[in-house]
């Protein structure tokens, strides 16, 4: 913690430790003492308490809720290497008052982990850590200690650090019924909308995802960059969630958070995927191991703690996932897709430009679905959902009520509806499939012009010219523009997505506007009674991320902006 503080401050929330040694004192700071002198908030700490510790509370901020930030606890070394399958060297009464991997990040007291990434080998950084005050540190292989500085020796400090990590925060996924949710689209949609049929359905549900962490129908945006946080990060949202009373929760799950063993000591009941199409083949070798580190999710939940709940896998029946995912051993395995075939599926399907009505037969019985979100992948989105909520034990009637209060997850066919006469989407579709998939769900409820605007990210392994030629292919006209183009060349991006457009005419059919702000204005600018436009990409995204670093970027605001203008 940065420089002395005096302490003389009330207690806004004691924590729940028989001794009440812990205490949120002012929204920020949380203090380890002797003992708080109260187990009411009103009270006060000060210097005469023998306060032991104090850091920044973190990562919640501290207007989410009413002082009901989680409060780190003291645990003893001993307890944490017993319950986190460690061997320790030293002192063992030491206490660990948090968990951390960033070396930089490291507060008085913490546990550093010294795991081995991509780039950076955490082993390295042991010394930095012990300055900054970590209280001791787990390795998993032979390296140089700081004098005197306990040890925790893994095995994998990958897989330890999501086992301290559960352990150091009391287990808290065996308290509440959790569903896993992955996929390559729709993953976000399908964890806020069971989310909100949990919530509708009397549930008091949190939700973790790439959008937002929610907790009890508070939610706070995720500004992190990662959809599935470090295992810290999980662990202690989940923490959260359990002390605002929650009984379930839903977590949104890559691959890489799979293979980078985030969840590993998250005990699932219910593993559900939407699709696998080809992502992230930058960080996954080839498509099936990119399944194969989906799949992974099948087999935690398999092996998970017994918490009552048949374990369960909800897979997508029309994917070509399907038959492979079906062969991994679980309790109960449940399908659904737009055929008879599958155990969910709707019957009397009407489709509408602002969602669908069908009556959805499970295998727990039938119930009318209205969804008020567009597009046919929203039927299956509302399916997954069903088959999560269905498994945690929800009633197939409160389901159907639930799927008609879903009004839709930001940036994700997000409509923007100032009165002008031609529809405005954003959407978070951010490559060749998804863009190619948002474009044909618009196409039969456009009347004139389907128009989008789009780019391709720095990643490699994005198919710029996959994009390209979606584009040319579902849409009327389209403008290039630029979407994270980090360290490269955003003429350069635009280039390669150009060259998938094969038979496109510049000027004709297309344009290139290097600048978004300019590409969105266009767009709008062009669109006339009757026309879509589809702003693609950004979607619910704070900032665009440039050679210069991370600038803010707010889509929805952008698109209001000009339609303001050209009215």
């Amino acid at each position: 913690m940065p420089g002395p503080r005096r302490l003389s401050t009330d207690v806004e929330h004691v924590g729940p430790f028989a001794d009440h040694s812990h205490a949120l004192v002012d929204g920020h700071l949380e203090v380890g003492a002797d003992a708080v002198p109260t187990e009411r908030v009103g009270g006060y700490v000060d210097d005469a308490h023998h306060v032991r510790a104090a850091a920044p509370v973190e990562p919640a901020p501290p207007d989410f809720g009413d002082h009901d930030a989680i409060i780190l606890r003291a645990v003893r070394l001993a307890e944490l290497a017993r319950g986190g399958g460690a061997v320790l060297e030293g002192n063992g009464d030491v206490e660990v008052t948090g968990i951390a991997y960033d070396s930089r990040r490291v507060q008085p007291g913490d546990l550093f982990v010294a795991v081995t990434g991509i780039r950076v080998d955490g082993h390295h950084y042991l010394g930095d850590a012990v300055e900054q005050g970590a209280a001791a540190v787990a390795v998993e292989r032979a390296v140089e200690i700081p004098h005197g500085v306990p040890v925790l020796r893994l095995l994998s400090t990958r897989v330890g650090l999501a086992e301290l990590s559960a352990e150091f925060y009391g287990r808290p996924s065996r308290r509440l019924q959790l569903a896993g949710v992955t996929g390559t689209d729709g993953k976000t949609t399908v964890t806020h909308m069971a989310e909100h049929v949990l919530q509708a359905s009397g549930v008091i549900a949190g939700a973790m995802s790439t959008v937002a962490f929610k907790v009890s129908g508070r939610e706070v945006d995720n500004v992190t960059g990662q959809t599935t946080t470090e295992a810290p990060e999980v662990q202690a949202w989940l923490a959260r969630m359990v002390e605002a009373g929650a009984q379930a929760a839903v977590i949104e799950t890559t691959s890489h958070a799979l293979v980078q063993e985030r969840v590993r000591a998250c005990d699932f009941d219910v593993a559900a995927f939407t699709n696998v199409g080809r992502d992230h083949l930058d960080y996954h070798a080839t498509w099936e191991d990119y399944l194969e580190a989906k799949a992974r999710l099948i087999d935690l939940t398999a092996n998970a703690a017994d918490k009552g709940v048949e374990k369960t896998a909800v897979l997508n029946r029309d994917d070509i996932s399907y038959e492979r995912l079906a062969r991994k051993p679980i309790a109960r395995r449940w399908t659904y897709g737009l055929t008879t075939a599958s155990d969910l599926h709707p019957l009397d399907l009407a489709i509408t430009g602002s969602g669908s009505r069908f009556r959805m037969k499970t295998p727990m019985g039938e119930t009318d679905v209205t969804l008020n979100v567009p597009a046919r992948f929203n039927i299956y989105n509302a399916l997954c959902a069903a088959g999560i909520c269905l498994a945690l034990g929800v009633q197939v009637e409160d389901i159907g009520r639930g799927l008609a209060g879903f009004e839709g997850v930001r940036g994700r066919l997000e409509p923007v509806d100032l009165g002008q006469d031609f529809r405005v989407y954003i959407d978070f579709a951010h490559a060749a499939g998804s863009l190619a998939s948002a474009l044909a769900e618009l196409r039969p409820f456009t009347r004139r012009r389907l128009i989008v605007v789009f780019g391709s990210t720095a990643r490699s392994d994005h198919d710029r010219p996959g994009m390209g030629r979606a584009a040319a292919e579902f849409s009327d006209f389209f403008i290039i523009t630029t979407d994270d183009p980090l360290s490269e060349d955003p003429v350069e991006i635009a280039r390669d997505v150009q060259a998938g457009a094969t038979g496109k005419a510049a000027g004709r059919d297309f344009e290139v506007v290097i600048d978004r702000r300019a590409a969105i204005r266009r767009a709008i600018e062009l669109a006339q009674p009757g026309d879509t436009v589809l702003l693609a990409g950004k979607g619910h995204e704070r900032s665009m991320r440039t050679a210069h670093g991370s600038e803010p970027w707010d889509e929805r605001a952008e698109a209001e902006a000009a339609i303001r203008e050209r009215t």
